[in-house]
């Protein structure tokens, strides 16, 4: 299978996490309080565009587009200056999830041709990787059925 048969997979399983991450954090019950205020204050937004970037990063494969990458590393800056997540498994998830895409998007820039596939697909489908098992830690933290 080619880098692009592979990527439609993967881009629908970004979007995928995205949706179960947002009912997730859209749910959270008041004695999740830390996790609400968390969501309230940002960190909903803040996961629905790293999921988007993860989306983008796959769409890239055989792409390039540095602006579209340099856009992805402001977010990932963005994301790390942000409040930290008051689980630490789910935080664990987060920063993986934002180091393997700074260093696709990275890739991307310093490589006019983007994301060609070996190591630069490999770390992008591992921050898609990553990005789930945060969503799935968000969602059982929540008790989300969505």
């Amino acid at each position: 299978m080619d880098a692009r048969s592979r990527r439609a997979p993967r881009g629908a399983l970004a979007l995928a996490a995205v949706a179960v991450l947002a009912a997730g954090l859209a749910g959270c019950s008041e004695d999740k309080e830390t996790l609400a205020s968390w969501s309230a204050k940002g960190g909903k937004e803040q996961a629905k565009v790293i999921g988007d970037d993860i989306h983008t990063l796959l769409q890239l494969v055989g792409n390039g587009d540095a602006a579209q990458c340099r856009q992805v590393l402001d977010h990932v800056k963005t994301a790390r200056a942000f409040r930290r997540l008051p689980d630490g498994d789910a935080q664990s998830s987060w920063e993986e999830t934002l180091n393997r895409m700074e260093t696709a998007a990275t890739t991307c820039v310093q490589n006019p041709a983007g994301i060609t596939g070996g190591p630069e697909l490999t770390e992008a489908a591992d921050a898609q990787q990553a990005y789930g098992h945060f969503a799935i830690r968000i969602t059982a933290l929540t008790g989300s059925k969505s």
